[in-house]
């Protein structure tokens, strides 16, 4: 894993210590969004940040430290929160919004790729999912209650249940259909998610509606 000791340093002259370290955070983590986990290189990584491999492995002895380390540097004072905008289907605009543009971000895509690292056990893995259900899991339960509180919402109607659909439904479209979350498809996502959230009007009312 060291390199050569006649190899010349590629960090001679320059700043050392955080800033150093910082850079290789910043080339591991477009490292892991590009290749995943798994496929991580720490060679690749170092001559991007232009500093040796062992300038990398003194700080991370493996590369799960190195992935774990990555993501959480990503992820600092990043809060995914909801604004109250007032109504079930703003709530739910905004959070596609806002999952969208995680999943869509280098960020995003590189907790997604370590999550979904066959190593599934491994703490880099684990950090990811447990970041990624974070940044999503406490908005959509905040959003629930304001629905329950006004009325918005089924009773029996699972929250998890819509966020697995909501989420999903962002994830196929970037990482399988590999198509933009346009404002268009995600209002066609939250109207689809309302029809299985909202209330359903008794069939008496419905029908003196109808007359």
């Amino acid at each position: 894993m060291s390199d050569s000791p006649s190899e010349p340093r590629r960090d001679a002259g320059r700043p050392r210590g955080a800033p150093i370290a910082r850079r290789i955070l910043e080339c591991a983590l477009a490292e892991l969004s590009e290749h995943g986990a798994e496929a991580l290189s720490v060679e690749r990584i170092a001559r991007a940040a232009e500093v040796n491999k062992t300038s990398v492995y003194r700080r991370w002895p493996t590369r799960e430290a190195l992935v774990v380390a990555a993501i959480e540097h990503s992820t600092e004072g990043v809060t995914a929160a909801l604004i109250d905008t007032g109504s079930l289907e703003g709530d739910l605009r905004s959070l596609v919004a806002q999952v969208a543009s995680l999943v869509e971000s280098p960020v995003g895509l590189a907790m997604l790729r370590a999550g979904m690292s066959d190593g599934r056990e491994d703490s880099a893995s684990l950090d990811a999912r447990e970041r990624l259900q974070q940044q999503v899991g406490a908005p959509i339960r905040a959003m629930v209650k304001r629905a329950q509180a006004r009325g918005e919402w089924r009773e029996g109607v699972r929250g998890e249940l819509l966020a697995f659909t909501l989420v999903g439904a962002v994830l196929h479209r970037v990482l399988l259909e590999r198509a933009p979350c346009s404002a268009r498809w995600q209002g066609a996502l939250v109207e689809l998610c309302l029809l299985g959230a909202v209330p359903r009007e008794p069939p008496a009312r419905a029908k003196r509606a109808a007359r």
